[in-house]
């Protein structure tokens, strides 16, 4: 991958984990209301519950590039597609409210399951396997490497949201629309990178 391949991946990668979504909606919640240690179950069930999204994310996309290997040039087309929707919805969305419900009976395997309805990180994760990392890699070595960097981008991302609590959540909603609009044109940028 060049410079500005690897400048778009983590662009994509980053500010598309970072954003509002189940997960870090969930830890916000769970983290801002008792705390990280009580939580220590429900944010288990949610990494490695990724980390399996991940896994199969990374094996999905390798085996139907080798199947159809021209597959790879329509996903990166796709993706970039994909992207540009997000960065729409990103700049301009409004702030998400917070479900009081959402901490009730946290779990590990309330965690866990969530991450296989994900749609999410389903897609975030077959995004940059098929249009940023198959297009330049093919050792498996490699692509379980990446399924290792998407499971940290993607769950510390996660631990960020749990650890800020209710003060990410505050800061936010006082600033939403900067930064909505900052997430979103970083957004496009790796859209636009990724077709290039």
């Amino acid at each position: 991958m060049t410079y500005s391949v690897w400048l778009s991946f983590f662009s994509y990668t980053i500010i598309s984990a970072i954003s509002p979504g189940p997960n870090n909606i969930l830890a916000l919640n769970a983290a801002g209301k008792s705390g990280i240690k009580m939580q220590r179950r429900l944010l288990s069930g949610i990494y490695l519950g990724f980390f399996c999204i991940m896994i199969i994310c990374g094996v999905f996309s390798t085996v139907l590039a080798v199947i159809l290997p021209e597959i790879t040039d329509y996903m990166k087309y796709a993706g970039a597609v994909y992207i540009t929707w997000l960065a729409y919805h990103v700049a301009t969305g409004r702030p998400l409210k917070e479900n009081n419900t959402e901490t009730e009976k946290s779990s590990f395997n309330r965690g866990f399951l969530l991450q296989f309805v994900n749609v999410k990180i389903i897609i975030w994760g077959l995004t940059a396997f098929t249009g940023f990392v198959l297009p330049y890699y093919d050792s498996p070595i490699i692509i379980v490497g990446f399924i290792f960097l998407l499971s940290f981008i993607g769950n510390g991302s996660t631990h960020i949201w749990a650890v800020a609590g209710v003060g990410l959540g505050s800061l936010l909603k006082k600033y939403w629309r900067s930064a909505n609009i900052i997430m979103g044109l970083s957004l496009l940028y790796s859209a636009v990178n990724l077709v290039l």
